[in-house]
């Protein structure tokens, strides 16, 4: 199962250092960054998601939005890359799920 996690942060001022601190919390936990602001891990079923959902609504600013989305392996495997081809840790997380950071 995999989790996705979109920032959405708003340019008010005084949230630039939660967003970064919310970001450094996630390259911490071991997320890869997918996308600007868009993270991704790997977890082993839903009660582990719940956890991670749960540890990252602690770190979550008071103003913008903070997407979740759990997705499957299976539906993370239908996602089509129109241009540009995946990067290294894609690939490799993609061969194995398992892969210790």
């Amino acid at each position: 199962m995999r989790l996705i996690i979109i920032l959405s942060p708003t340019n008010k001022w005084g949230t630039k250092t939660e967003y970064t601190n919310l970001r450094k919390f996630l390259i911490k936990d071991g997320y890869l960054r997918i996308a600007p602001e868009v993270f991704m891990s790997v977890v082993a079923n839903r009660k582990n998601s719940e956890k991670h959902f749960r540890r990252i609504e602690e770190f979550a600013p008071k103003t913008g939005t903070v997407r979740m989305m759990r997705l499957t392996e299976r539906q993370y495997a239908n996602i089509y890359i129109v241009s540009g081809n995946a990067d290294l840790q894609e690939k490799e997380i993609g061969k194995n799920c398992q892969i210790m950071l």
